[in-house]
Protein backbone atom coordinates (compact mmCIF):
# COMPACT_ATOMS: atom_id res chain seq x y z
CA UNK A 1 0.00 0.00 0.00
CA UNK A 2 2.48 2.57 0.73
CA UNK A 3 4.60 1.48 -2.93
CA UNK A 4 1.19 2.31 -4.39
CA UNK A 5 0.69 5.62 -2.17
CA UNK A 6 4.76 6.46 -2.83
CA UNK A 7 3.98 6.17 -7.12
CA UNK A 8 0.72 8.36 -6.88
CA UNK A 9 2.78 11.04 -5.12
CA UNK A 10 5.33 10.93 -7.67
CA UNK A 11 2.63 10.84 -10.35
CA UNK A 12 1.70 14.57 -8.65
CA UNK A 13 4.72 15.92 -8.13
CA UNK A 14 5.19 15.26 -12.39
CA UNK A 15 2.21 16.70 -13.18
CA UNK A 16 3.11 20.25 -11.58
CA UNK A 17 6.68 20.15 -12.99
CA UNK A 18 4.83 19.56 -16.32
CA UNK A 19 2.49 22.20 -15.70
CA UNK A 20 5.21 24.99 -14.41
CA UNK A 21 6.99 24.02 -17.04
CA UNK A 22 4.15 24.20 -20.24
CA UNK A 23 2.50 26.95 -18.20
CA UNK A 24 -0.72 25.41 -19.26
CA UNK A 25 -2.92 22.34 -19.24
CA UNK A 26 -3.54 19.88 -21.65
CA UNK A 27 -6.19 21.41 -24.65
CA UNK A 28 -9.85 20.47 -23.62
CA UNK A 29 -10.68 17.84 -26.45
CA UNK A 30 -13.63 18.33 -29.25
CA UNK A 31 -16.51 15.33 -28.39
CA UNK A 32 -17.09 13.11 -31.25
CA UNK A 33 -20.55 14.62 -32.14
CA UNK A 34 -18.96 17.89 -32.73
CA UNK A 35 -16.36 16.68 -35.11
CA UNK A 36 -19.47 14.31 -36.52
CA UNK A 37 -21.38 17.86 -37.49
CA UNK A 38 -18.15 19.60 -39.27
CA UNK A 39 -17.07 16.81 -41.17
CA UNK A 40 -20.90 16.20 -42.57
CA UNK A 41 -20.97 19.63 -43.17
CA UNK A 42 -17.30 20.00 -45.12
CA UNK A 43 -19.08 16.88 -47.14
CA UNK A 44 -21.70 18.43 -48.00
CA UNK A 45 -20.51 21.15 -49.35
CA UNK A 46 -17.55 19.59 -50.78
CA UNK A 47 -20.33 17.88 -52.57
CA UNK A 48 -22.35 21.21 -53.89
CA UNK A 49 -19.14 23.01 -55.12
CA UNK A 50 -18.78 19.62 -56.90
CA UNK A 51 -22.16 19.17 -58.24
CA UNK A 52 -24.48 22.39 -58.14
CA UNK A 53 -25.54 24.49 -61.50
CA UNK A 54 -24.37 27.58 -59.30
CA UNK A 55 -21.23 26.80 -58.08
CA UNK A 56 -18.44 29.13 -57.79
CA UNK A 57 -15.57 26.55 -59.07
CA UNK A 58 -15.34 27.05 -63.19
CA UNK A 59 -16.82 24.06 -64.79
CA UNK A 60 -13.29 22.93 -66.14
CA UNK A 61 -12.32 22.28 -62.80
CA UNK A 62 -14.73 20.50 -61.10
CA UNK A 63 -13.95 17.38 -62.82
CA UNK A 64 -10.57 17.19 -61.09
CA UNK A 65 -12.16 18.99 -57.48
CA UNK A 66 -11.16 16.43 -54.96
CA UNK A 67 -12.75 18.35 -51.91
CA UNK A 68 -11.57 21.75 -50.21
CA UNK A 69 -8.54 21.80 -47.61
CA UNK A 70 -9.01 22.47 -43.79
CA UNK A 71 -6.77 22.59 -40.52
CA UNK A 72 -7.52 19.48 -38.38
CA UNK A 73 -9.93 21.19 -35.40
CA UNK A 74 -8.84 22.52 -32.76
CA UNK A 75 -10.55 23.22 -29.01
CA UNK A 76 -8.69 26.15 -28.80
CA UNK A 77 -9.84 27.90 -31.74
CA UNK A 78 -13.86 27.53 -30.58
CA UNK A 79 -14.05 30.19 -27.94
CA UNK A 80 -16.36 32.12 -26.09
CA UNK A 81 -16.12 36.02 -26.21
CA UNK A 82 -17.94 38.63 -24.46
CA UNK A 83 -20.40 40.17 -26.53
CA UNK A 84 -20.77 44.04 -26.61
CA UNK A 85 -23.48 45.60 -28.33
CA UNK A 86 -23.90 48.34 -30.05
CA UNK A 87 -26.60 50.92 -28.95
CA UNK A 88 -27.88 51.75 -32.09
CA UNK A 89 -26.94 50.18 -35.22
CA UNK A 90 -24.74 51.87 -37.30
CA UNK A 91 -24.76 51.74 -40.78
CA UNK A 92 -21.45 50.22 -42.59
CA UNK A 93 -20.43 49.45 -45.99
CA UNK A 94 -18.15 47.08 -46.73
CA UNK A 95 -15.83 47.40 -49.35
CA UNK A 96 -16.32 44.53 -52.35
CA UNK A 97 -13.61 42.74 -54.52
CA UNK A 98 -15.23 44.10 -57.39
CA UNK A 99 -17.62 46.74 -57.93
CA UNK A 100 -19.39 49.03 -55.07
CA UNK A 101 -20.03 48.39 -51.33
CA UNK A 102 -22.40 46.50 -49.65
CA UNK A 103 -24.68 47.34 -47.38
CA UNK A 104 -24.05 45.99 -43.47
CA UNK A 105 -24.91 47.05 -39.87
CA UNK A 106 -22.54 47.34 -37.34
CA UNK A 107 -24.24 45.14 -35.06
CA UNK A 108 -21.08 44.89 -31.83
CA UNK A 109 -17.96 43.64 -31.07
CA UNK A 110 -16.39 40.65 -29.62
CA UNK A 111 -13.53 40.61 -27.23
CA UNK A 112 -11.53 37.35 -26.23
CA UNK A 113 -8.10 35.61 -26.32
CA UNK A 114 -6.42 33.45 -28.63
CA UNK A 115 -3.02 31.85 -27.42
CA UNK A 116 -3.27 33.60 -24.68
CA UNK A 117 -3.57 37.46 -26.18
CA UNK A 118 -6.13 39.79 -26.58
CA UNK A 119 -8.25 40.18 -29.91
CA UNK A 120 -11.46 41.86 -30.81
CA UNK A 121 -13.70 41.60 -33.91
CA UNK A 122 -16.34 43.68 -34.81
CA UNK A 123 -19.96 41.49 -35.58
CA UNK A 124 -21.90 42.96 -38.60
CA UNK A 125 -25.10 42.07 -40.13
CA UNK A 126 -27.44 42.41 -43.43
CA UNK A 127 -31.04 43.93 -42.98
CA UNK A 128 -33.16 41.00 -42.57
CA UNK A 129 -30.20 38.21 -41.42
CA UNK A 130 -30.91 35.92 -38.35
CA UNK A 131 -26.72 35.67 -38.27
CA UNK A 132 -24.07 37.77 -37.73
CA UNK A 133 -21.50 37.93 -40.13
CA UNK A 134 -17.65 38.03 -39.25
CA UNK A 135 -15.12 39.10 -41.94
CA UNK A 136 -11.46 38.26 -40.54
CA UNK A 137 -8.01 38.34 -41.46
CA UNK A 138 -5.20 37.19 -39.37
CA UNK A 139 -1.27 35.94 -40.01
CA UNK A 140 -1.99 33.24 -42.28
CA UNK A 141 -3.32 34.94 -45.27
CA UNK A 142 -1.79 34.28 -48.60
CA UNK A 143 -0.12 31.64 -47.24
CA UNK A 144 -1.99 28.94 -45.27
CA UNK A 145 -5.49 30.58 -46.16
CA UNK A 146 -6.88 32.78 -48.46
CA UNK A 147 -5.29 36.19 -48.78
CA UNK A 148 -7.74 38.50 -48.89
CA UNK A 149 -9.58 36.74 -45.21
CA UNK A 150 -12.04 34.78 -44.20
CA UNK A 151 -15.23 34.39 -42.94
CA UNK A 152 -17.49 33.26 -40.11
CA UNK A 153 -21.24 33.22 -39.42
CA UNK A 154 -22.28 33.39 -35.72
CA UNK A 155 -25.66 32.87 -35.09
CA UNK A 156 -28.24 35.93 -33.62
CA UNK A 157 -27.57 36.17 -29.79
CA UNK A 158 -30.63 36.31 -27.96
CA UNK A 159 -31.20 39.78 -26.31
CA UNK A 160 -30.21 38.67 -22.82
CA UNK A 161 -26.79 37.09 -23.81
CA UNK A 162 -23.28 38.58 -22.78
CA UNK A 163 -21.23 36.46 -24.69
CA UNK A 164 -21.05 34.86 -27.99
CA UNK A 165 -19.07 31.59 -29.47
CA UNK A 166 -16.81 32.10 -32.20
CA UNK A 167 -15.83 28.62 -33.62
CA UNK A 168 -12.81 29.79 -36.40
CA UNK A 169 -12.84 25.55 -36.99
CA UNK A 170 -15.86 26.91 -39.50
CA UNK A 171 -14.18 29.75 -40.85
CA UNK A 172 -14.68 29.57 -44.42
CA UNK A 173 -13.41 31.49 -47.78
CA UNK A 174 -15.30 33.85 -49.83
CA UNK A 175 -16.89 32.50 -53.43
CA UNK A 176 -14.00 34.80 -54.76
CA UNK A 177 -11.40 32.32 -53.57
CA UNK A 178 -12.20 30.14 -56.19
CA UNK A 179 -13.39 32.14 -58.72
CA UNK A 180 -12.00 36.02 -59.44
CA UNK A 181 -15.12 36.69 -61.38
CA UNK A 182 -16.99 36.84 -57.93
CA UNK A 183 -17.57 39.96 -55.89
CA UNK A 184 -16.81 39.37 -52.26
CA UNK A 185 -16.95 41.61 -49.17
CA UNK A 186 -13.15 42.67 -47.69
CA UNK A 187 -12.98 42.63 -44.05
CA UNK A 188 -12.66 45.56 -42.20
CA UNK A 189 -9.02 46.70 -40.94
CA UNK A 190 -10.04 46.39 -37.19
CA UNK A 191 -10.93 43.09 -37.86
CA UNK A 192 -7.18 42.27 -38.19
CA UNK A 193 -5.92 39.09 -35.68
CA UNK A 194 -2.58 39.20 -34.34
CA UNK A 195 -2.58 35.38 -33.55
CA UNK A 196 -2.55 32.77 -36.68
CA UNK A 197 -5.98 30.66 -37.23
CA UNK A 198 -4.92 27.68 -37.87
CA UNK A 199 -8.61 26.49 -38.44
CA UNK A 200 -10.72 26.39 -40.57
CA UNK A 201 -10.76 26.53 -44.48
CA UNK A 202 -7.17 26.25 -45.94
CA UNK A 203 -6.36 27.98 -49.13
CA UNK A 204 -8.09 26.58 -52.38
CA UNK A 205 -6.05 24.76 -54.60
CA UNK A 206 -8.14 23.45 -58.10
Amino acid sequence: MRKIWIAGLVLVILGLVLYSILGTQPAQALDEAYLGRLREARRQKDQTLHTAADSPIPDAQRTTFAGLRYFAPEAGFRVTARLVRQPVLLPQPLAMSLGKPENYQRWGTAEFELNGKPQKLTLLQKAGDKQLFVPFTDPTNGEQTYGAGRYIDVPLPPAEANEVELDFNQAYNPYCAYNHQYSCPLPLAENRLTVPVTAGEQTFQP
